[in-house]
């Protein structure tokens, strides 16, 4: 349910309410997933048994949905099973139906993927054009069907931001504080104090939603750019980001790069972690305590980390302000790639480095410079 099959036809307020005992509803066919309270304004996607639970006003959160639901940090894809009997004589490797391989010795299974379905709601729009970042690496010309899956099965359920972070720059990046993409995402909220403005963008959930509301008309979607207007004077933090790609590509060995990695960071790799864009992954075997079966999981990885570009012959970027470069270049430089930045301009980086990097300061020396 990726809102691809967009058509807005459906633009009705409808009360908070009303609109939270819907998302009760779908309990019995989804799993519901949405901001729960952590502290202050963050909140930390979970599963609820209650509409109840939710924190729709919650101003970020520390993981982004999408590296939680979608794109998992750990995931099981093969299992190897070890056979104490012998099999009769058979070829080295004959198939197990569509579930794998079996050997005289071994036996490999291939983990399904997940088909349970589920609703995210309160999705702000930086996460939602995250989500549409990992869908250009995850169902391009190879889709990952584990990830394929998930996506088919999730209705995103998106909501415009009514707070500003301190490290929040997606305006400088078009990916907020509204949203204003034409798909991947299903239903949009705009709060109207004690209403939703509800606006659906898929048929998957027009044929879900059962409320009627009141019709938005001309002074309703005058008021929501408002709104969007109001929330745009509040940042506090900017990113130029007009020519970022020529500068990066003519200042490879600026002196910021070794300055920042010698004087603060710590290689914690803390930024890709909580990026939202971040795709990079490894796999990992992992072997049971019997010594029977081994299991082979994909996992997060890092380009922060020292042993990321290790590689036959040796560490192609050995240093830690390489690595450091290469992250930062990956989200302001790199729009060859897929035509769009890697940075939605969350600020999580910025939020959770514990040594306080900013990347847009970054840039700017680099701008400065150059």
């Amino acid at each position: 349910m990726t809102g691809e099959r967009t058509f807005q036809k459906f633009k009705r307020l409808i009360s908070k309410k009303a609109f939270l005992l819907w998302l009760d509803s779908l309990k019995k066919d989804y799993k519901l997933i949405g901001p729960r309270y952590y502290r202050g304004n963050q909140a930390v996607f979970k599963e609820v048994d209650s509409s109840k639970e939710l924190f729709m006003e919650y101003e970020s959160a520390m993981l982004s949905p999408g590296k939680l639901f979608l794109y998992k940090p750990q995931e099981e894809l093969f299992r190897f099973t070890f056979n104490e009997t012998s099999n009769p004589p058979s070829p080295p490797f004959s198939k197990r139906g569509m579930g794998g391989f079996s050997s005289k010795k071994i036996t490999v299974d291939e983990i399904k993927p997940d088909m349970a379905k589920q609703v995210i709601v309160g999705v702000h729009p930086c996460d939602v054009n995250a989500i549409l970042y990992l869908d250009r690496t995850f169902l391009g010309a190879f889709k990952d069907p584990h990830y394929e899956a998930r996506r088919k099965n999730t209705l995103i359920i998106s909501l415009n931001c009514t707070h500003v972070g301190g490290n929040c720059f997606c305006s400088s990046v078009g990916a907020g504080p509204f949203l204003h993409s034409v798909g991947g995402y299903d239903v949009l909220l705009t709060d109207f104090e004690s209403e939703y403005l509800v606006e659906i963008k898929s048929r998957e959930a027009e044929e879900l939603f059962g409320l009627e509301g009141r019709g938005a008309g001309r002074d309703e979607m005058r008021f929501k750019a408002e709104k969007e207007k109001a929330m745009q004077g509040k940042f506090r933090k900017t990113l130029n980001v007009s020519g970022l790609d020529n500068i990066f590509a003519e200042n490879m060995e600026h002196p910021v790069w070794q300055q920042t990695a010698e004087e603060k960071c710590l290689s914690c790799s803390n930024c890709v972690m909580v990026c939202p864009t971040c795709f990079c992954y490894d796999l990992r075997d992992e072997m049971s305590m019997n010594l029977k079966t081994v299991t082979r999981y994909r996992c997060f990885d890092a380009c922060l980390d020292i042993r990321f570009a290790e590689v036959h012959g040796g560490n192609f970027r050995q240093s830690r302000a390489a690595r450091l470069r290469q992250f930062v270049a990956h989200k302001l430089d790199q729009t060859n790639q897929y035509g769009v930045f890697g940075t939605v301009g969350c600020g999580r980086c910025i939020t959770w480095c514990p040594t306080g990097i900013d990347l847009t300061e970054i840039a700017e020396e680099l701008r400065t410079k150059n």
